[in-house]
């Protein structure tokens, strides 16, 4: 039984946007790792951290209005609850990503940054017909978040800050963005009577359970690929194992997703596979 305050502080960091902040800042320095530069460009890993963690923020109270007529959800209610502050953590932690651009001094990066920011930034916001957000895009949205996710975090540490090819960037980013897409399917699974209340058709609706888990292990797959022509393009077999492994951990927590409801295991176990990633990495890293 979890007590009252360990529940407080982990809703904090949960719903607070903290810990998908840090989730998002591992991932970015997992990209620079590869390229043995992630002390040199922590301003901008901490960039995408806390405006990861904005959005987030911002993502979880936007979207009420559309599941008001859903009760006895604990994640809603407690989002209900702390609606004021969420908007507070909004607002401090896109001030604090501001500060953060601007100290860079890289007017530069603003222009490549526009392309994710903009796709990160319409899945929280109504910009499309009738007030809809890309989140309201059914099926579709899946492949948003992993696109934006995937340019963020991997394609321009690698090519703005790397210097690296388009090619090796892009298939850097193309298996960033499949392994977000990943470890995103247990929460479209977590959501799919949330989603059909709302006439949203996603992936496990669509294809069904038995289909979903073949399209999750073919994910597996290709990341694996994508992952090994990495390590071999940087002599970095420490990523090879690092993603194998995380992604090869996402199968049973799939599986689980469809008997377990608790916010917890999804928004802290299943998310905190990015931290896991670099934690991996690093062990991996230094002992090979």
């Amino acid at each position: 039984m979890i007590s009252r305050y360990l529940r407080d502080t982990i809703n904090l960091l949960l719903y607070g946007g903290t810990f998908v902040g840090l989730c998002a800042a591992c991932l970015t320095a997992l990209s620079f790792e590869i390229l043995g530069t992630a002390q040199v460009h922590l301003a901008y890993i901490l960039l995408v951290g806390t405006s990861t963690s904005a959005l987030y923020c911002a993502h979880r109270v936007v979207g009420l209005k559309r599941v008001a007529h859903i009760r006895n959800n604990d994640r809603f209610e407690i989002i209900r609850k702390y609606k004021s502050h969420i908007w507070l953590y909004t607002i401090l932690w896109s001030l604090i990503s501001l500060w953060i651009f601007l100290t860079m001094a890289e007017p530069k990066l603003l222009w490549i940054l526009i392309p994710g920011a903009i796709i990160a930034g319409g899945y929280v916001l109504p910009i499309l017909p009738g007030k809809k957000r890309l989140r309201d895009l059914g099926w579709g949205k899946i492949i948003m978040i992993g696109w934006s996710w995937g340019w963020l975090t991997a394609f321009i540490p690698f090519v703005f800050y790397g210097h690296s090819s388009f090619f090796m960037a892009g298939i850097h980013a193309l298996e960033r963005m499949l392994f977000i897409i990943l470890i995103t399917i247990p929460f479209e699974i977590r959501d799919i009577e949330v989603d059909h209340s709302v006439a949203l058709i996603t992936m496990p609706t669509l294809l069904g359970k038995r289909k979903t888990m073949w399209i999750s292990i073919l994910l597996c797959i290709i990341i694996f690929i994508l992952s090994l022509l990495v390590s071999f393009q940087y002599l970095n077999p420490a990523y090879l194992i690092s993603m194998t492994v995380v992604s090869l951990l996402t199968i049973p927590l799939i599986k689980l997703s469809y008997r377990i409801s608790d916010d917890y295991f999804f928004s802290g176990l299943v998310d905190g596979l990015m931290i896991l990633a670099l934690f991996i990495f690093m062990i991996t890293n230094s002992i090979l």
